[in-house]
């Protein structure tokens, strides 16, 4: 940690996910198992172009109320999330005081939570924090590779645990679609497009199936390793650009 402290082309990667259920087929881990994957493979490309990048350990438990009537979640609180997220940033900056911090983040349930925690962490400590989702980075990729819009436990997930080799189960042929229509105007499933508004409602009260939705048995290693490469390489590009202060 001292060498990174004392490079300027230094950061600190912090993966971020949850532990909930992925269906019948995908480990309770994978939203942060993909956000370590991404974060360490970043990592290893950096390395090469001589930035010292530290993958701390993940956090690995997130906001998953939205799943808690399925077995296997575990959820904590938005203040609790805070705090222990804040905590670690916190330290990194008495660590290295100048060293940034990118905030990776695998579910997105802990995405608005996450905006505001870098930026309140950021006028707290001084550090240039960056955040982004693994998801947010690559959804052309997924309207273009994929044939199913991404949800949850389907296509999407399923192909990059198939490139990760965490595939647990066989992929369900049964599975509902998602809750909400593809096409919504105020919060659609396409990536590339901002949702226009929020509308929250307790979702935790029932479960729809097996915990798999659209079609979990279209996923392949190749559309996998796809996305996961676009994951990579587009948070190695933003790494380099918060470190040359072009964002």
């Amino acid at each position: 940690m001292n060498e990174a402290c004392n490079n300027s082309k230094s950061v600190f990667l912090i993966p971020i996910g949850s532990v909930e259920q992925h269906g019948p087929h995908l480990p309770l881990g994978l939203d942060y198992m993909i956000a370590q994957h991404v974060a360490i493979g970043a990592c290893r490309s950096l390395e090469k172009d001589g930035v010292r990048a530290l993958v701390l350990p993940p956090v690995t438990y997130g906001m998953s109320s939205m799943w808690s009537a399925y077995s296997g979640t575990v959820s904590v609180s938005s203040e609790s999330l805070y705090k222990y997220l804040r905590d670690i940033i916190t330290s990194t900056s008495r660590n290295c005081p100048k060293t940034p911090v990118v905030v990776i983040n695998g579910h997105a349930g802990n995405n608005d939570l996450l905006r505001v925690l870098c930026r309140d962490a950021a006028e707290e400590t001084g550090l240039m924090i960056g955040f982004t989702s693994v998801w947010d980075l690559c959804g052309d990729v997924i309207r273009e590779v994929f044939t199913t819009p991404f949800t949850h436990a389907d296509e999407v997930e399923t192909s990059l645990a198939i490139a990760l080799n965490l595939l647990v189960g066989e992929p369900p042929k049964d599975s509902p679609e998602f809750f909400r229509k593809h096409d919504d105007f105020w919060h659609p499933l396409d990536l590339t497009k901002r949702p226009k508004a929020h509308v929250f409602r307790v979702e935790s009260r029932e479960t729809h199936g097996k915990g798999s939705f659209g079609r979990p048995e279209l996923a392949s290693r190749e559309k996998g390793e796809a996305l996961l490469n676009c994951m990579i390489s587009r948070l190695v590009s933003l790494v380099k650009e918060i470190l040359e202060g072009r964002v």
